[in-house]
């Protein structure tokens, strides 16, 4: 679209001068000159007064020039948005936790209103595969849990931190001794007091899963009644008796059928943003990132 006249009104109004102007724009003086007189007589009043060769907008050519502003601003949206609705490329986007899964599920719908030429390549698995696949560049973002951001291999965005919490089904002896208020264990009485329970553990590799292993040392052995990637089902799976388990606190949900336990120190697992090492990020990216940040902002304020 051109609208380069129109900056020949605003660039002379800027350098109030001739042949500045004219030297500004790579146009010669007569060409500017005649164009301005072109103007005035389409229009028919003056769009600057002249005075010893000085030139400065009229009323009139005050509101010419606020209209011409308006003009290419919106020439420039145009383009921008053109420019994006017609260019098709692809992201590949990784997730390592089913809450990471269902905030990109979420946000997604946006994106794909605004860029819905760009195909999205999603999958899941456990974050050491994932950054083997950034570090092979078959994934360019992953929206992760981690326990460290400190990997030599991606860049990194932290969205939130999340208490890891220890669940035991209320019916347990002793939960029933304990005076109301919030609880919490060290990893020698949680062993002591639950360590011929049995355990509902999150999968080998998993981000809790390394979280909890660190924190009862490799002295303990659990007895495991079951292990999935799923904080849901422990959750369900704790509540009916089968055993005890760890939970982030975003699924602590009150109940009257489970007790929730601090741990001694803490344990939390870090919600974050990696980035492919060499990605270059483009729009989309960014425009996802911004989704994912506002998403988080939005729906994570329980933990």
């Amino acid at each position: 679209m051109d609208t380069r006249y129109l900056e020949y009104i605003l660039i002379l109004a800027e350098t109030g001068n001739m042949t500045r102007a004219a030297d500004k724009l790579f146009i010669s003086q007569p060409t500017l000159s005649q164009f301005l007189s072109k103007q005035e007589q389409e229009i028919g009043a003056p769009l600057f007064q002249r005075i010893n060769g000085i030139y400065t907008l009229t009323p009139i050519g005050n509101l010419y020039a606020e209209y011409a502003r308006k003009v290419l601003s919106l020439t420039s949206m145009l383009e921008k948005d053109v420019k994006r609705l017609s260019t098709a490329s692809r992201i590949s986007i990784g997730t390592s936790s089913s809450r990471a899964l269902q905030m990109v599920t979420s946000i997604l719908i946006d994106f794909r209103k605004y860029y819905p030429r760009v195909e999205i390549a999603l999958n899941s698995c456990n974050l050491r595969t994932m950054r083997e696949s950034m570090s092979k560049g078959t994934v360019d973002i992953a929206f992760v849990t981690t326990d460290s951001l400190n990997s030599p291999l991606t860049q990194n965005t932290e969205l939130k931190k999340e208490e890891i919490v220890f669940a035991v089904s209320s019916s347990h002896p002793y939960c029933q001794s304990l005076p109301p208020g919030k609880h919490s264990l060290t990893s020698q009485e949680l062993i002591e007091i639950f360590g011929n329970t049995p355990f509902i553990l999150q999968l080998k590799g998993s981000c809790i899963r390394y979280l909890v292993d660190k924190f009862w040392g490799k002295d303990f052995s659990p007895l495991l009644a079951c292990s999935t990637s799923h904080a849901q089902t422990i959750w369900d799976m704790v509540a009916n008796n089968i055993g005890v388990g760890f939970i982030p606190a975003g699924y602590a949900s009150p109940s009257p059928l489970i007790t929730y336990f601090s741990l001694k120190p803490k344990l939390y697992r870090i919600h974050a943003i990696l980035f492919r090492k060499d990605l270059s990020a483009e729009a989309p990216h960014k425009y996802l990132v911004e989704l994912a940040m506002n998403y988080v902002k939005e729906n994570w304020n329980t933990f």
